[in-house]
Order: C-alpha cells, then sequence, then structure tokens
C-alpha cells in the first residue's frame, strides 16, 4: 500500500550508528530489501567504514566537505553510486547529507 509520509523537523531524531556518524531515519522502504531514506551528520574528522549498496546509492550533500571513496563532495554536490560498488567515506568537515539507499547497506 502507498502511503504518504510526512515528518516535521523537530521529529527527525539522530541516532549514532558509529562514532561521529549519525543518522536520521526518514522512511525506511517496504518490501524486505532493506531500503532506508536517511538523512546523516557526520562531525569532521569521522569515518564511515567500507561497505556495499546493494540497491545502489544516491547521495546530495547539503553541507560540510565529504569524501566518498575517491571522490570530494562539496554542499550542492550529488552522487550516484551504482548497485554492488563499496566504497568508504570520511568527513573532511562536518557534514550533513540526504541519502536514499534503495537496497540498504552491508559493512564490509
Amino acid at each position: 500500500m502507498n502511503t504518504t509520509t510526512f515528518r516535521p523537523q523537530q521529529d527527525q531524531p539522530f541516532e549514532t550508528v558509529a562514532p561521529g556518524v549519525h543518522f536520521s531515519f526518514l522512511r525506511r522502504h517496504g518490501g524486505g530489501g532493506g531500503g532506508m531514506t536517511v538523512l546523516v551528520r557526520m562531525e569532521k574528522g569521522a569515518r564511515a567504514r567500507h561497505h556495499n549498496h546493494p540497491g545502489g546509492e544516491e547521495t546530495y550533500l547539503v553541507s560540510g566537505k565529504l569524501r566518498v571513496g575517491e571522490r570530494v563532495l562539496s554542499p550542492g554536490d550529488y552522487l550516484w553510486t551504482a548497485p554492488g560498488e563499496s566504497h568508504d567515506g570520511y568527513a573532511k568537515e562536518e557534514s550533513v547529507f540526504f541519502v536514499v539507499l534503495p537496497g540498504g547497506l552491508d559493512v564490509i
């Protein structure tokens, strides 16, 4: 069943998922594939361990400077990671970014 999801900003708490890495789960996709839409906040110097995206990943950097694999993203940059590709991440500055993970993620 399709339903519209609305979350006011004050209802979007962040959960710490790794040292310096915080997720606000905006929506968990149905269908059992682990898909999710997440707002991520990474503290300066925080690292995201090497991981894979079975369904790909869409990333839009809102603020900060973020290294994803070999690329460095600046505010307003968009990155599509194809299904099955893997990378790590490093916050060169405190960073906030919007991520859509159709198939979730697997930490390697």
